[in-house]
């Protein structure tokens, strides 16, 4: 690993605490009975992007291991472009007109959680960056292992198979993780500002689903590719390993179906991308936070 991602997986959770620290201490009314819970929340959310900012820094040379990664600008530029028209669309609910309405509080505002998911978006580039090479390097034909040492055995080819699903299982908890806390800051911030009579608080309670909506959207188009690349090459690896259309016998074929339907449960084969997406209870926080600022009681 270079030197400089060395620093940058260490320094970055702390940068993160830092962040939310500072966006919760500039907020204007510290009084607030609210204020408390969505400061928790908000240096809550960035510490762990932070934690998974280095975590994905770490899993680059994981991934190095099981494959070969081909050029880094087709990897990189995919994920930059998103970060940045994320950055951008995220912004564009708090700049909505509110409504017309009569408040006591002001205008209010919704930078301090903006800035949040700001960070969250630039702390999750590397995991981003991992499963897009991932879908680079397992999207094509080439074998799988390092260029110098690439897996011959059907054997070997499983193995790798299985550990980038597990690789990429744990990378799909850790971004969901922040995902989750992040809509969790907007809708607490969205009761604070409620609590305070702002017109950012007088929109409706659904208007917090947005962001729940769009961190999960986020997470599902980096994840589907990669998803996509090691269901293509576990099919692959299973009509080689196991031919149906070679056997002619009823025995045969019953045994060929069974080892095949073994292998399809083992790599994941015979589970569908939502089905994937929602195994980790995380990725469905983001909904059930809106939902939970959208329909309790509130003042």
């Amino acid at each position: 690993m270079p030197r400089w991602a060395q620093v940058l997986r260490y320094l970055a959770p702390p940068v993160g605490a830092a962040c939310g620290v500072t966006v919760a201490l500039t907020f204007g009314n510290r009084t607030a009975p609210l204020w408390l819970t969505w400061a928790v929340l908000a240096v809550a959310a960035t510490t762990a992007a932070g934690l998974v900012c280095g975590y994905g820094l770490g899993r680059w040379q994981d991934l190095s291991k099981l494959c070969t990664i081909p050029a880094a600008w087709p990897v990189i530029w995919p994920v930059m472009a998103l970060a940045l028209v994320s950055l951008a669309l995220m912004n564009v609910p708090l700049l909505l007109p509110p409504p017309h309405v009569t408040v006591s509080g002001g205008k209010g505002t919704g930078l301090g959680s903006g800035l949040v998911g700001m960070f969250a978006i630039v702390a999750a580039i590397p995991v981003a960056t991992v499963m897009i090479g991932m879908w680079r390097a397992v999207g094509g034909e080439a074998p799988l292992g390092p260029k110098d040492a690439p897996f011959a055995t059907k054997g070997a080819q499983l193995d790798a198979l299985l550990e980038l699903r597990r690789l990429l299982q744990r990378l799909l908890a850790a971004v969901g993780s922040v995902v989750a806390l992040v809509a969790f800051t907007y809708s607490t911030w969205w009761l604070l500002e409620r609590s305070l009579h702002t017109q950012f608080g007088s929109r409706p309670p659904q208007f917090v689903l947005i962001f729940g909506a769009f961190g999960s959207t986020l997470v599902g188009l980096v994840y589907g590719p990669a998803w996509s690349a090691l269901q293509r090459r576990g099919r692959l690896l299973r009509d080689t390993m196991f031919p149906l259309c070679e056997a002619d016998q009823g025995p045969q074929i019953v045994s060929l179906a069974a080892d095949r339907q073994t292998l399809e449960q083992m790599l994941g084969l015979n589970r569908g991308f939502l089905a994937d997406l929602q195994s980790g209870l995380v990725i469905l926080a983001p909904l059930l936070a809106g939902a939970v600022a959208a329909f309790l009681p509130h003042q």
